[in-house]
């Protein structure tokens, strides 16, 4: 495993600069967390910092001080580094709160004693910085560099360049400010960095990639939450195989590294071989005994050598003359022959593998077959087949070990349930006894029996009370009945569905169940056994957005809609859905046939750009020839609604069995619930009072609308409201990583069009003139 260094910097106080508030904060905040995940070194510089007094295992001449001036800083660099202390497996990570700037087409560090007006002489380039940690020896070098926050302006002065041999994550780009939240006491950029370091699981922002996908989408969305003005987080690194570096080993998964593997398997390929084995050593530094990372080690030392080639023995192509020209080529020619062999079994073997494993008696037969005509050793084959069974064999024993484990549990549970039972079953003997033992001429109502059990014995079991009110704290709801109707749409048969709907209290519990909700919808058939669901969503009026004692500024002024009637997806699309359309012939725009980061065919669609979705709609359109597009902001908030006024279309609140979000975070008086980090399948929840579904949480979705800061001047006749802004474009709904007030019918917030991350998906609707009552 890798050893991991940081440099922390935190400057609040400017003799010449305006003072920031949260700067130190945020660096001692990494500080701490680098310390959390078992850094081997952490050096801070702030204001009230310890001196450095040794470095590793060696003890300084004399402690360095460590109060960010410049003077000092540059001092600590140049003894920190004046010899290589990190080999190329480890890792560097640099971060910087303060302010930043640009000058001379340099970016520029400003520390406590520095002055714009003399930035080269009183400033550290970026590029210095750099330069120095790559002395450490360190192979990965990641800076954070959240500048230039409240600055009048970044335009001339914002930092954001890109640098030889780093990965450098800058909290916003060019053009804008990078801002404080006083209600969090941090930067929104060092916030969300610290949120994304602290996932865990499938979620895990354990690659450079992944991390600039989280804080892609959260930095926006902090702003927003906080009445922030748009910051977007910029990463910049000097080779695009640098996104599948791993940052925090803790966390990665077997899946985080195979990325990584790919990269360095393509660089062999090229002959970069010094690429390739410091890639490798960076997949051993994560997935200690590695066979494929060990076996490519020793092949590049081989080759590096010069002897790379398999063994073929001189006898076999030596002629009676002896060692002649001819008889060399021939043995080059043996080599080269035997090592097509080599690469071909492993292929087979792979494939078979990845197929099926254990391997049947049928493969390998097949296998031995294969070994004989390519005249390999059984030697050989072993040294093929090994390192690719290893990780095999364990993931098969893992599986293994789970599912006896799983087995016990449920054997467990199901011991528990039943003596639980067998417990309120008694309970309920009793208060059944109790009840038939007083006397009284006149009928007991339910109401005289609580008074009676609460006042007279102490307590009312809840098996009484479910017994007493059936059906109100479970939340779940009836399966949908469909029936085919003799009306038709687009001439497709109008199905009525039939379906119950739900509403909490601020507690989360069930005050209201609807069971005769009906809705109307037709059923698109994309072939292969996939079909899309469109519901109809009638004519009608609602208030739009927030009113002035709610929600965000963005929200407002709440103003009154009045929408025609349309029909829309049941569902977001889900990732069967996209591979059928996918598929289809391109109108404008390729699309990727499996862009999702969780896999699974209804789960629904994400990674995928408003840019994406449109094409999706026009494929969609051209294949049907009806008009799909997305929906308008306001169409989606109306369908959202389904005719409630309250926070969610749930009620006053909402839980974790009613949609997927981060249920470590609550809106009002329901407890906490499940984080689930992760999309699932679609239609896990029941749906609102137009038969939709998942419209809070699971994925954002993509409207038509350009983004606006307000509702001034919105449309009011449900129409797209569309001025020219291409760059941005409105997301609804939350997704799986938010908290609850995200979640809201009303909440809105901002994306680029280009942007594709793990949590931006998008449903369809289809215009028509009027629906059939």
């Amino acid at each position: 495993m890798g050893r991991n260094w940081a440099i922390v910097v935190g400057i609040n106080t400017y003799d010449n600069l305006l003072p920031l508030k949260y700067a130190q904060l945020d660096a001692e905040a990494m500080a701490t967390w680098f310390k959390e995940a078992k850094f081997d070194q952490v050096f801070v510089f702030t204001e009230n910092s310890p001196s450095i007094s040794q470095v590793a295992t060696y003890s300084v001449s004399s402690p360095i001080p460590t109060q960010p001036t410049y003077a000092r800083f540059q001092r600590a660099l140049d003894v920190l580094f004046e010899n290589p202390l990190l080999k190329p497996e480890d890792n560097f990570w640099f971060f910087f709160a303060g302010h930043g700037k640009r000058y001379a087409n340099k970016d520029y560090l400003m520390f406590l004693d520095s002055n714009p007006q003399a930035v080269d002489r009183t400033a550290i380039s970026v590029n210095d910085v750099t330069e120095k940690l790559l002395c450490s020896g360190a192979g990965n070098v990641v800076l954070f560099l959240d500048a230039c926050r409240d600055e009048p302006s970044r335009s001339g002065d914002g930092i954001g360049g890109k640098y030889q041999g780093v990965i450098t994550f800058y909290s916003c780009k060019p053009n804008q400010k990078a801002y404080e939240i006083e209600e969090l006491q941090h930067g929104a950029f060092t916030y969300s960095l610290l949120e994304g370091l602290r996932l865990q699981g499938e979620a895990n922002c354990a690659t450079v990639e992944r991390l600039a996908q989280h804080l892609t989408y959260q930095v926006p969305a902090v702003n927003s939450r906080y009445g922030k003005a748009v910051q977007n987080p910029d990463l910049q690194a000097d080779s695009p195989y640098k996104l599948y570096f791993i940052l925090l080993e803790q966390t990665a998964t077997l899946r985080d590294v195979e990325p990584l593997k790919y990269q360095a398997s393509q660089a062999e390929n090229r002959g970069d071989l010094s690429l390739a084995k410091q890639l490798w050593v960076r997949v051993l530094a994560v997935s200690r005994g590695d066979w494929d990372a060990i076996e490519a080690i020793e092949r590049i030392a081989l080759r590096q050598q010069g002897s790379f080639e398999p063994t073929v023995t001189t006898s076999e192509v030596t002629s009676p003359s002896g060692g002649s020209s001819e008889s060399n080529e021939l043995l080059a020619q043996k080599q080269e022959e035997h090592r097509q062999n080599l690469v071909r079994y492993r292929q087979a073997f792979s494939e078979v593998i990845e197929q099926e494993y254990p391997i049947n008696q049928a493969s390998r037969n097949k296998l031995q077959q294969l070994q004989k005509s390519l005249r390999l050793k059984k030697e050989e084959v072993l040294r093929i087949e090994q390192p690719i069974i290893v990780p095999k064999e364990a993931e098969y024993c893992q599986r293994q070990e789970q599912e006896r484990i799983r087995k016990q549990q449920e054997a467990e549970q199901q011991f528990k349930r039943e003596s639980q039972r067998l417990k309120q079953q008694q309970q309920l003997e009793k208060w059944r006894q109790l009840f038939t033992t007083i006397t009284t001429p006149t009928l007991i109502t339910r109401k005289k029996f609580l008074w009676w059990a609460v006042g007279s014995v102490g307590f009312v079991t809840a098996v009484v009370e479910r017994e007493i009110f059936k059906g109100q704290t479970p939340i779940s709801v009836a399966k949908p009945k469909y029936l085919l109707s003799k009306q038709k749409v687009f001439g497709l048969p109008l199905w009525m569905v039939e379906f119950e709907t739900v509403t909490v209290n601020k507690n989360g519990g069930v005050i209201k169940r609807n069971s005769n909700k009906q809705a109307k919808l037709f059923k698109e058939d994309l072939g292969n056994n996939v079909t899309l669901e469109m519901v109809a969503i009638p004519s009608g009026k609602f208030l739009m957005g927030s009113p002035d004692s709610e929600g965000l500024d963005s929200e407002k002024p709440q103003h009154q809609v009045t929408v025609k009637s349309f029909f829309m997806g049941k569902h977001p699309i889900t990732q069967a859905q996209w591979r059928r359309v996918a598929a289809l012939p391109k109108v404008n725009h390729n699309l990727k046939a499996d862009p999702s980061n969780f896999k699974g065919d209804n789960r629904p669609v994400e990674r995928v750009s408003w840019y994406d979705a449109v094409e999706f709609c026009s494929r969609l359109s051209k294949y049907t020839n009806k008009e799909y597009r997305l929906p308008s902001e306001a169409e989606w908030e109306y369908a959202c609604r389904a005719g409630t006024t309250t926070p969610f279309h749930f009620g006053e609140t909402m839980t974790t069995e009613l949609a997927n979000y981060n249920g470590n975070y609550t809106y009002a008086s329901e407890p906490k619930g499940k984080n689930r980090q992760k999309t699932i399948e679609v239609g896990s929840f029941p749906p609102n009072g137009f038969g939709l579904y998942d419209m809070h949480g699971n994925v954002w979705e993509w409207c038509q609308d350009d983004w606006h800061d307000s509702y001034q001047g919105a449309p009011t006749d449900g129409s797209a409201w569309l001025n020219g802004n291409d760059s941005s474009a409105v997301l609804r709904g939350a997704s799986w990583v938010n908290i609850p007030k995200d979640c809201c019918s009303a909440y809105r917030v901002l994306n680029y069009r280009e942007d594709h991350e793990y949590f931006n998906g998008f449903r369809v609707v289809c215009a028509v003139e009027r629906i059939l009552q």
